[in-house]
């Protein structure tokens, strides 16, 4: 690249939907590459580079405000090396940014990211979020801070690299962190752990409206999906975090978190009553909350819960699905009005003049059931929730408790006729693999709580579609649109998508699963595994590394990748007798609860797989005629047990018949918290030796 080239917008051949909405705008935009950042390194030039994603309302603010401001961009064009980055191709850069945001500004960071970085070490010397164009909420105007960093640059070198020292020893060690840490903490219990995460929910929790004190409310799926699988593992139901929990998802599935016309969770709440969302949809917020919502609707007897789920999955076939039968990743917060202006929630929001074509009886439902009747709840408009239950509705209408579900449902399809035909809010048909592969956990999930054949045969076609698209038979790619595969995948691809094939082989033990799986468990192992100091990088060792490679235990909008690798190898250790991995998972386990113990809230994963890891896991493989232990895996399947896998193979199958061979007739071995047990061979066997628990 020459320093000319770089005077253009250059995103008009990049593949992210995100970085192509900034195509045409003033700003010459660059990608990040090597060209980009050796030009900005010779030139010496700072470089400005702003991270976002293309259902980001405040990303779309200040494009609109700024970038595509002429006088704007040409303050920028002349001061800086500008790039444009996707969070979701490139989360490994968007980690450490983000992370120094936090060292620089000691808070957290979000997106718009707008960051300014040295060009010769790629350290940032000052980080900011969403800047406006003119002076308002104490923030200059975009402009003013533009050049004033760029003197601060010119003026302030010797500060700026003392300054980039500091930052890059501290990411260094919050990297190396979890690696680190147990070396000087004593090993710490589940039991303390679990007992230090449930009190920390409880002091936290909001008693009037479920989920955590506080707004914006977001769903924070890893801490209830912890919570959930610490009451199922316990002898004695703990009573007061069970009515919390419980509260909490109801809170998710009768208020405006969730879409009750098409189905999906959207992304937050911003008011602590549930009521009002971010109307943005994110992929792997709803293979998290379908997960969840479909264990704890068993588990709890929730009908409405399941419903949900059903209502999210028919929502991703309608709207997500790509050809490939995998599934694209975001629907925008943002769609056109009725006056063809982009607005925030109009896909999804109504007025009263909207229900009037309906009958007296579905008027008076809308207003009762959907909250018509009420003051609007949003700009003027209403945002649906679920006001009132069925015995108030009946109530206050008249109407029999047996008539409503019918009306309401009359109500919900009519609605969303007209819904379907406003333009529909932007799409990301990016196919993510960690988002696909959150999902696909939530479809095993539910088809397993539901006993559907048809959201298990979508969650195999969706598997299918991943090994055609991402996978060349020895590496995996993190991304894929428009028939192109890319980006070397990252430990969330890795992971996710591993613990997905590994709930697959409950349902059949097919080869292509077990081998794919056995791949992925290699990549872990060899790509991924800090082997010296225990945990997982978030970055392959060929990968390109930005300062630091990052290993982390916490959790943020997803699950812990690093907790789900530990489950995969785990669980693949058992199966097959690789003790260096055994090993490994016990190692990791002692650092990750050392550092957990401090912040047990920020680890809820840590806490979940420490409590399975101790109790120890039941691993039961059937061989035999598929018909005949058909009935053993069913028996065995039944109820809530997070840590009890269920394998079933046919006698003459190859796979495993080294641990578990075939004998004469059909048998179940059992191998529970690291002791086997002699082949069971009948279906009294399994009764009886269960019930000696």
């Amino acid at each position: 690249m020459t320093q000319q080239s770089a005077g253009k917008n250059n995103l008009q051949d990049a593949t992210s939907p995100y970085l192509q909405q900034h195509k045409d705008n003033p700003v010459h935009w660059q990608q990040w590459n090597q060209q980009t950042l050796e030009l900005a390194k010779q030139l010496d030039k700072p470089i400005l580079l702003s991270v976002g994603y293309s259902s980001c309302h405040w990303c779309h603010v200040m494009a609109h405000e700024s970038f595509e401001d002429a006088a704007t961009a040409e303050v920028m064009n002349q001061l800086f090396i500008n790039i444009k980055l996707d969070r979701e191709e490139r989360p490994d850069l968007d980690k450490t940014y983000q992370l120094a945001h936090q060292l620089l500004n000691r808070q957290a960071g979000g997106w718009p990211l707008t960051t300014f970085l040295d060009p010769q070490t790629l350290t940032p010397f000052f980080s900011g979020t969403y800047f406006p164009k003119q002076p308002k909420y104490g923030m200059p105007a975009f402009t003013d801070l533009l050049n004033n960093i760029a003197g601060v640059f010119s003026e302030k070198r010797d500060e700026i690299k003392q300054q980039n020292g500091q930052i890059q020893e501290a990411l260094r060690f919050i990297s190396g962190s979890a690696g680190q840490q147990a070396e000087n903490n004593a090993t710490t219990s589940s039991a303390s752990l679990s007992q230090a995460f449930i009190e920390e929910v409880l002091k936290r929790s909001d008693q009037d409206f479920g989920g955590l004190k506080g707004a914006p409310k977001f769903p924070q799926a890893a801490i209830w999906q912890a919570a959930f699988e610490l009451l199922i593992d316990e002898d004695g139901q703990q009573q007061a975090l069970s009515e919390h929990l419980s509260k909490t998802l109801h809170a998710f599935a009768d208020y405006g978190l969730y879409d009750h016309l098409g189905g999906g969770f959207f992304r937050y709440c911003v008011d602590e009553y549930w009521d009002i969302p971010h109307f943005e949809k994110m992929l792997y917020d709803n293979g998290q909350l379908i997960k969840l919502m479909a264990e704890a609707g068993n588990y709890y007897a929730q009908g409405d819960w399941m419903q949900r789920v059903k209502q999210s999955i028919s929502w991703l076939t309608e709207q997500m699905q790509s050809e490939q039968a995998t599934y694209y990743s975001a629907l925008d917060a943002d769609s056109l009005n009725a006056d063809g202006h982009s607005e925030e929630g109009a896909y999804y929001v109504w007025q009263q003049s909207d229900i009037q074509s309906m009958n007296e009886q579905e008027q008076a439902v809308a207003k009762a059931y959907y909250g018509f009747a009420d003051k609007p709840n949003f700009e003027g408009h209403w945002h649906l929730v679920c006001r009132n239950s069925l015995k108030q509705v009946s109530e206050q209408t008249g109407i029999h408790p047996k008539q409503l579900p019918l009306l309401i449902e009359s109500v919900r399809q009519q609605l969303k006729a007209e819904r379907d035909q406003r333009p529909l809010p932007f799409l990301d048909d990016k196919q993510l693999t960690s988002w696909n592969g959150l999902l696909l956990q939530g479809l095993f999930s539910a088809a397993r709580q539901l006993g559907d054949d048809a959201i298990l045969q979508q969650a195999k076609d969706c598997q299918l579609g991943l090994y055609q698209t991402v996978w060349s038979g020895t590496e995996l790619k993190a991304c894929y649109r428009k028939g192109q595969a890319y980006q070397s995948a990252f430990l969330d691809d890795y992971a996710y998508f591993a613990k997905a094939l590994l709930m697959r082989l409950t349902f059949d033990f097919d080869e292509q699963s077990w081998h794919w799986l056995l791949d992925l468990c290699d990549g872990l192992w060899t790509k991924f595994a800090d082997k010296r100091q225990g945990g997982f990088f978030y970055t392959a060792e060929d990968a390109e590394m930005v300062i630091t490679r990052h290993k982390s235990w916490s959790d943020d909008a997803m699950p812990n990748s690093a907790c789900q690798a530990l489950e995969v190898l785990w669980l693949v250790g058992e199966l097959t007798g690789k003790m260096e991995w055994l090993e490994f998972i016990e190692i990791s386990l002692q650092q990750a609860s050392a550092e957990a113990i401090k912040a047990p809230l920020q680890y809820p994963s840590v806490v979940r797989v420490l409590n399975a890891y101790e109790k120890g896991s039941e691993v039961w493989v059937l061989r035999g005629d598929l018909h005949q232990t058909v009935g053993w895996q069913e028996y065995l399947s039944t109820g809530q047990y997070s840590q009890r896998w269920v394998f079933s193979l046919e006698s003459n199958s190859d796979l495993l018949k080294d641990k578990y061979p075939a004998q004469e007739k059909a048998v179940a071995y059992c191998c529970r918290n690291r002791q086997c047990f002699p082949a069971l061979e009948s279906f009294d066997a399994i009764q009886t030796f269960l019930q000696a628990e």
